[in-house]
């Protein structure tokens, strides 16, 4: 099971009637979905997990809705449309995140990224 897995089930678990929130400083890789793409280093990478709003932020400005939290991940989806015109939607579990970038004019798929972080809290 992983750490942040781990974490986010013991804050669950502990006291489900007080107000939950979680933030977390990531470090990681980010990769695009590309045959030749190299993974990015990320360090420092600033989520929270806001169990009473039912949110997850931290994405690009992306607000993704919690889904579903059951004993073994939490599970969240968003969208958000930048000014260009470009949508970005990210959705993923606690421990694996896919984040994507399309045209909501055209419905074509400009790039897909894939977050591979290990989380700690901060407060």
């Amino acid at each position: 099971m992983s750490r942040l897995l781990f974490v986010v089930l013991a804050l669950i678990q502990a006291s489900p009637v007080e107000a939950e929130v979680l933030t977390l400083s990531c470090a990681g890789t980010m990769k695009a979905e590309e045959e030749q793409a190299k993974p990015h280093a990320l360090s420092k990478m600033g989520l929270t997990v806001n169990f009473d709003t039912g949110v997850v932020t931290g994405f690009t400005g992306i607000t993704a809705r919690i889904n579903e939290v059951n004993a073994n991940s939490v599970f969240f989806k968003g969208t958000t449309i930048n000014p260009p015109g470009t949508e970005w939607s990210v959705n993923g579990t606690i421990d694996r995140i896919t984040v994507t970038w399309s045209s909501p004019k055209t419905n074509t798929l400009l790039m897909r990224m894939n977050y591979e972080l290990t989380c700690k809290p901060t407060n």
